[in-house]
Formats: structure tokens, sequence, C-alpha cells
């Protein structure tokens, strides 16, 4: 089925790439970049009327105006699709999602009243001119592609251009009442595509395998039918999600019972079971979630509803589209980080004017401990990153919380479109509080965590151990006899034979703080801030007043995290140190300062890593 792709170029690129990226085996994307003796503008047009669906992009530049033409070559082409009767589907980027450098009021490549101009007609509801969908990104634009087209009758198949028409005596006679075209499936998710993959290249090694047919997988499988491939990724996509979902996790607590961990496989064909085994979980556990989520009604910015972070993860990846990628050792996603403090610190050297410094983005990224006075060139930090994401063979994620500074919708939308704008990493945002999540989404996240437990050797009880316990617990898993040198990847292409993940604490190397208890904390936290109100009143305290609220929104975000990390420690005594020095400013900061004290008291008694930074 051929498919035109209208847009301007240089602006849209990234959507462009995300269109064919999405609609990749489904559709013949046509681009009119041959040589053609014709023009530029007639050979487009020529073209547009051999297709049989029109998708066009709009941004805030107009494009090129031919010489005699009094119209660009993006709407000349919008303008062939409408006369030659093809579906139109137009998806117009929302004005404030779009850079100042991508608009011709920037570039004054064109008057900006022509895209306007186009853009209002683009939707002014007049008879013969098609509904557009606004969009704010290439994933979001990805999610509306694919909902549009779905929507979409099956045309008859592509006949040859320039070949007439059969004749009609050649054709056979319709049946009275024939029946309705069948619908489209639906393109297949980047799960899916790798779950398909992974069983057609590892199908000599699955289909004699003993454990593998033994595995109570797919409650339906009847072995007088000869099992192949395609019949198992058929019944992964098409079976109850929730009874794939209790194969996988009763096969992985058969090899537990028999002293067999996730992580360990045996032999090379026996950790091919357990990856084909985890990635049919993975697909069931996204459809589950797809099941459960009202996608359409998520805004990017907006966050997920589960405060697990494994769960947080599998419904932004089927939210927004993104891959993930496990490693043995650890059952959280490799490719996705946690931003502890993704805002700027007024004098802070290397964060003054930019929305988030690169030396702590790249910190982020490294898993290290974030260090002041330096500053990185962002053409290097982009080519790091995306050398850091065809390593692992999908695309950085980062996650931090929507609390403090992002409860704010504008400020997680500014941080979304900054992060992808210059450095195309994928973002999502968590409420860490149980109490916000609705029974649903409690219900969906504590099923998950019992269905994949012994998939990912998690628990929903389990301690979390310090970095000292970790490193021994490593050095254990090095000593076992198993196969554990493979990384398994999620939405993503196939690359080296996988293996299911290795066991990992949900919240290791992280502390326990088991002294004053966080809810107490959170109170004196509190009679902090009603101190702050009372002693910061005046007009001139105003901005003494917003550092001290800021830093204070930090050391309560991560109180109420689910874990505490000697990053965390660090960042919560930067703050506090903050809070007092602002204080000390105030003429009548005592106050301030003496309801502090109570709270690095109860910081040092219970926190371990906090009581370290004084020693």
């Amino acid at each position: 089925m051929r498919l035109y792709l209208s847009s301007t170029l240089s602006d849209l690129e990234e959507e462009r790439r995300a269109v064919k990226e999405v609609l990749s085996g489904q559709y013949t994307v046509v681009e009119s970049y041959e040589a053609d003796p014709r023009p530029l503008w007639q050979s487009c047009v020529a073209d547009v009327a051999t297709c049989t669906i029109y998708i066009g992009i709009v941004g805030l530049r107009y494009g090129f105006v031919p010489p005699g033409q009094d119209k660009s070559i993006t709407e000349l082409e919008f303008d062939a699709a409408l006369a030659a009767g093809l579906p139109c589907f137009v998806f117009v980027r929302e004005v404030d999602a779009i850079p100042a450098s991508r608009t011709d009021l920037y570039t004054k490549q064109n008057d900006p009243a022509l895209i306007e101009a186009f853009r209002a007609r683009l939707s002014s509801g007049a008879s013969g001119i098609p509904r557009a969908a606004l969009f704010t990104t290439a994933d979001d634009l990805k999610v509306k592609v694919l909902r549009a087209l779905q929507r979409q009758p099956a045309p008859a198949l592509d006949r040859p251009v320039g070949l007439p028409s059969p004749p009609a005596a050649a054709k056979p006679a319709a049946p009275e009442t024939a029946p309705p075209p069948p619908s489209p499936s639906p393109p297949l998710t980047e799960l899916q595509k790798l779950l398909k993959s992974y069983l057609q290249d590892n199908w000599a090694a699955l289909h004699g395998h003993p454990a593998f047919l033994r595995a109570n997988l797919f409650p339906d499988l009847d072995q007088a039918v000869p099992l192949s491939a395609e019949r198992v990724f058929a019944m992964a996509c098409d079976g109850p999600p929730i009874e794939l979902l209790l194969g996988a996790r009763e096969f992985f607590q058969a090899r537990a019972a028999r002293g067999v961990s996730p992580a360990s496989s045996v032999s090379e064909s026996d950790g091919i079971v357990c990856s084909a085994i985890v990635r049919c979980a993975l697909v069931a556990a996204e459809r589950y979630v797809r099941g459960k989520v009202d996608g359409g009604a998520h805004r990017d910015h907006d966050p997920v509803w589960s405060s697990d972070h494994l769960v947080a993860c599998i419904e932004a990846a089927v939210r927004l589209g993104f891959g993930l990628c496990f490693s043995p050792g650890s059952p959280q996603p490799e490719n996705v980080f946690r931003l502890v403090h993704p805002v700027p610190e007024p004098g802070v050297a290397g964060e003054e004017g930019a929305a988030l410094s690169a030396a702590e983005l790249l910190a982020t990224i490294e898993r290290r401990e974030f260090q002041t006075g330096q500053d990185y060139d962002p053409d290097y930090l982009r080519a790091f990153i995306r050398r850091r994401a065809s390593g692992l063979g999908t695309a950085l994620v980062v996650s931090t919380d929507a609390a403090g500074r992002f409860e704010s919708a504008e400020r997680r939308a500014e941080l979304l479109k900054d992060l992808r704008e210059q450095f195309d990493l994928r973002t999502f945002f968590q409420r860490r509080g149980e109490d916000a999540m609705p029974p649903w989404a409690r219900q969906m996240q504590d099923s998950l965590l019992h269905a994949l437990g012994p998939v990912l050797d998690i628990s929903l009880h389990k301690a979390a151990i310090t970095e000292k316990d970790m490193a021994q617990r490593e050095s254990e898993r090095a000593a076992a006899p198993a196969v554990t040198n493979l990384t398994m990847t999620f939405n993503a292409p196939v690359g080296t034979l996988a293996q299911a993940n290795a066991p990992g604490a949900q919240a290791a190397a992280r502390d326990i703080v088991n002294g004053l208890q966080g809810a107490e904390l959170l109170q004196v936290l509190a009679a902090v801030q009603r101190a702050i109100d009372a002693c910061a009143a005046q007009p001139g305290d105003a901005a003494q007043r917003r550092l001290m609220e800021q830093e204070l929104d930090e050391v309560r975000t991560v109180l109420q995290g689910e874990g505490r990390s000697a990053s965390d420690a660090k960042l919560v005594k930067r703050c506090l140190d903050g809070v007092e020095t602002s204080a000390r400013a105030l003429s009548n900061g005592r106050a301030i300062v003496e309801t502090l004290a109570p709270v690095w008291a109860g910081l040092k008694q219970s926190w371990p890593a906090f009581l370290a930074l004084f020693n």
C-alpha cells in the first residue's frame, strides 16, 4: 500500500523519521526524492496521485514556493491529494512545542503569514478539508498516526502505476450482499516485533527443547496441531495476557524450586528458552497494561500511575513507545536513568542558564556521583548519548519524580521538551506516593509484581540492602556456574542471544531509614515550612524565601521516595545547607535554623549514608 508523506524537510526531519519507523512493513512510503526530468513540484504532485493515502505534517515553516506558483510544494501536495480523493490525514504540531529556530519567523525564509494562513486553512473546518490532529513530539505523532490509520478501511491491493485496469468482463461478479472489507491488523508493537524475530531466529533450539514444550504458557495449546514459531507468536499476541503471565510465573517458580535462579542457565539452549519465555511475559505485560491504561487521555508529561519503578517503566513504555533493556544483575531496565535533581542551581558552577546541566546529565547516565565545576560541550554529550543508545540497542530514557518543582505540568513539559530536543532523550514522570494511586492502578501494579516476581527475581516485600551487601552478593553470583554474560533487550532490534534477567533486589544499594520514621521527618519539614513563612514574610525576603522553599521541596521529594541512595544523601545535605545559609541571611532567620535542628539529628540517627557525610 503506497502512502505519500508530505512535510517541510529540515524542521520536521525527526517527525518524518518517526512516521516511517512506525509504518515500517505496513506501507510503502513515497517521498519524491528520485531523479525526474520534471520540476520538483510537478513530480511531487504526480507522485501523490499514485498513492492510496496521504499524510501531511505541518509545523511553522511554509516551505519552498516554486517559481510561477503562489503556494509551497507542501500545500500543492495537499491540494493534489484532495483533488485525487485520497484519504488525507493531517497532523499539525502545536505552536508551543516548536523550537523558535524551526520557524519562518526565525529563519526569514518566508513571510510567517503564509504558514499561519495554511495552518488556519487546515483548522478551518471548511467543507472538503480533513480535520487535522494536533501533536507535540515525534512519539506523540507516532501514536496518533497509528490510531488514525487503524480506523482506515483496507483498500484494494496496489496496482503498478501506468498499467490499465483489468477489463470489466474479467472481474468476478460481486455477490448480492458483499461482505465488508476486513479491518486492517494493527501494526505490531516493538515488544511484539522483538518476540516474533526471536522466535524465528531461535526456533531450532526452542521447538525441540523439553523445558519449552512443557511450559504451561498457553491454555489452549493443542499438541495435535504442529507447533511453530508463528503459532506461538500468535498465541502470545492474541491469548489471554493474564494466563500467559501466570504461566511464565509458574515456569520460573519451578526453576527456583530446583535451585536455579532466573539469571542462571545451565546451557546456551536453556538460556534461549528462558529468554523466549521472558519475552512472552513482557508482551503479555504490555497487553495487560494497555488494557488498563487510557493512553489517549495521557499527555507525554503526565505522570504514570505506578509507584513501583519497574511497573512504572513498563507503563511508560506502553504509553510513550520507548524500549526497555534488561541485563543480568538487576530487574530494572538498563536504559532508564533516574534524574535526582533535574534543575539548575544558581551559583553552582556548570548549572547557570540551562534547564539541566550537561555535567549532571552525564553523571546520571554513567550512574556516578555528580561533581560540580564540570562543563561539557553539548555536541559531545549528544554523541555520547547516541553511542550509549546504540550499544544498548534502544533509546535512552530518563525518569524523575512528579513532585516538588515538578508538581507543575508546565515545568514537566519544559524538561521533557528540552531533553528531547537537545539530546533525543525520552522522559517520563513518576509519582512515588502510593496514596495517589487509584484502586485500579494499585491492582495493576501489585498483580504485575506478583506475576513478574519469579521471572525477574523481585519481591513485593524484599528489604533494601546496603552497597556493602550488594558487593558481596555480586561476588557470590559471579562464583555460580551459570551463563550470565548476555543482555536482554526489549522493544529493540534483536542482537545477540539473550536469557532471563538475573536476581537483584528492587531497592539494591539503598539504605533503610529505620530510626525516625519518614512520616515524622515530613512533619518536622512542615514545621520548617511554617517557620519560613513566618520569618520571610517581608517583600525584600522574597528571593531568599523562594530558594528555601525550593531546597525544602527537594528534601521532601527524596524522603517521600521508595529508597535513599548515597547520592540522595548528598543532595539532602546540600539542600539543607542551602536552607540554613538562606535563613542566616535573614534578620529573624534564627527560628528557621532552630526548627532545622531535629531534621539534622533525625537524619543522622536514621540514615547511615547521611551520617557518613559528617565523618
